[in-house]
């Protein structure tokens, strides 16, 4: 039977996921809400040069808005993308049964491995987490993509070149 409802879902679970290739395509403010706005992510916020897009968005003006995604871009050209690590089947099911579904952020991160080459280790000016980087050579951004985990979360961030 939970065979069942994994195929019925499998539809639903590939609708509205980042993929690579979208990760690797953002250059830019519009190329940035271009992928948010057709992967079902709606705006949050703009404020201080940061530009706020989450998916499928809890708003809520006393404790704040709540997503499972979060994805940021700065007007450097930098861009943040948060993702939970937990399966789909997880979040809606309650199924815990990592061998049926691998999660979009680690989708994402096979991908760099394999068609990236590394570059070293990096941490934010504001932050001291550190993020295992790698130069992709078919991306459309200059600089490098990193990655890190983080309290359950997936992080990929773009580090434009100084």
């Amino acid at each position: 039977m939970r065979k069942l409802i994994i195929l019925l879902l499998l539809p639903i679970m590939s609708y509205s996921q980042i993929s690579y290739k979208d990760v690797m395509s953002i250059n830019s403010e519009k190329m940035f809400k271009k992928v948010m706005i057709e992967n079902g992510y709606e705006f949050d916020s703009e404020d201080e040069g940061r530009l706020v897009y989450g998916y499928n968005i809890k708003r809520d003006s006393i404790v704040g808005n709540k997503s499972t995604k979060w994805s940021i871009y700065l007007k450097n050209d930098e861009f943040i993308l948060s993702f939970s690590r937990n399966t789909l089947l997880e979040n809606f099911l309650g199924i815990d049964d990592e061998d049926s579904y691998v999660s979009e952020y680690d989708k994402i991160i096979e991908e760099i491995k394999e068609n990236c080459t590394y570059y070293d280790i990096l941490s934010g000016d504001e932050d001291e987490n550190d993020f295992v980087c790698y130069s992709c050579s078919n991306s459309k951004y200059k600089g490098k993509i990193g990655f890190m985990v983080s309290e359950g979360k997936g992080y990929i961030r773009h580090f434009p070149n100084k």
